[in-house]
């Protein structure tokens, strides 16, 4: 890609995932096909990847309260289920010709369906007055929509594109230096060469062209490499600028991973409540908090960082010298 490209980067849907223990880390694997992967953050263009990540985070959010509705539902129904088959089949004990102790055992075994659909009646409940509206209203809040964009999407945007803007006039003039360079450095091999083949009459002539050609080689080398110098001196301002948008579009996203463990530790304290005294969802809830002990925002936002903030591997302009 030319280092002078404005190519924005196509946006990436992350629909992968993987299983096992590595899960946390599960970025680069799922990401890595996007055009965005492993391109320095402060290429022109580059901080669109960003942009897409707080557009993410409407949808991420919207799938999160689609997945615990889904599992509410579920609950009702499978309680639902469970009370009918423990009514009927109390119903039929009642007229069947058992007797004695066999048919107390039998009668508390279809009792135990209407025992367990309050364990799932208890959970679908508490997720769908609690857990789920709660979901949905601060994405609501957060995400709110102008035009086409989310407000905070085109914001950061905003802020990005005006910390770009002196960069980019600048990376303008290095290619215009560089090909003035260019051009001039093929113009003069082309005016040696003419003056090398002319007839002795013709040679002062194409000696003096081929003078001429080598001069402006010396001007536009110079112009180049002072833009050259002049990028040196303005990166570390253009670094900070950009950096600044980066934060805070980290600062957003915690916002929402932050959101995101809260409502976990809801649904943890949701199932808690929903299987108290029960030993055989136990092992369900030990496993549940054991993912939930590794949750880190901050491990989070770093790998991000690290593979599509400030600390991937930019391309800087330098100077190229001309070879024939």
């Amino acid at each position: 890609m030319n280092l002078f490209s404005r190519k924005i980067p196509i946006p990436f849907s992350s629909s992968s995932s993987s299983s096992g223990s590595n899960t946390a880390r599960c970025g680069p694997e799922a990401f890595g096909s996007n055009s965005a992967y492993g391109r320095g953050f402060f290429e022109l263009g580059a901080y669109s990847i960003a942009l897409k990540r707080c557009e993410n985070g409407h949808d991420l959010a919207q799938q999160l309260a689609d997945m615990f509705e889904e599992r509410a539902q579920l609950e009702s129904t499978y309680a639902t289920q469970l009370r009918a088959w423990s009514h009927r089949w109390c119903k039929e004990l009642t007229r069947s010709q058992e007797y004695g102790t066999n048919k107390i055992v039998w009668d508390q075994a279809a009792k135990t369906g209407e025992q367990m659909a309050d364990v799932h009646s208890i959970l679908s409940i508490s997720l769908s007055e609690s857990l789920i509206p709660k979901l949905r209203q601060w994405r609501k809040d957060r995400y709110e929509k102008s035009l086409m964009q989310y407000k905070k999407t085109k914001e950061f945007e905003k802020e990005f594109l005006d910390a770009q803007k002196s960069w980019s006039k600048l990376l303008d003039r290095i290619s215009e230096c560089k090909t003035a360079y260019y051009t001039a450095c093929k113009t003069a091999k082309l005016a040696d060469d003419a003056e090398h083949i002319a007839p002795a009459e013709q040679r002062k002539k194409y000696a003096d062209k081929a003078e001429i050609a080598r001069r402006e080689i010396d001007s536009t080398k110079t112009k180049y490499q002072q833009v050259i110098n002049e990028a040196k001196e303005q990166r570390p301002r253009y670094e900070l600028a950009m950096k600044e948008v980066f934060e805070r579009t980290q600062a957003f996203e915690k916002e929402r991973l932050d959101f995101f463990k809260e409502t976990y530790d809801e649904y943890l304290k949701l199932l808690e409540i929903a299987t108290l005294d029960n030993l055989i969802l136990k092992k369900m809830i030990d496993d549940y908090k054991a993912s939930l002990s590794i949750h880190n925002p901050q491990q989070d936002l770093t790998w991000w960082d690290q593979n599509y903030g400030t600390q991937t591997n930019s391309r800087w302009p330098e100077y190229e010298e001309c070879r024939d």
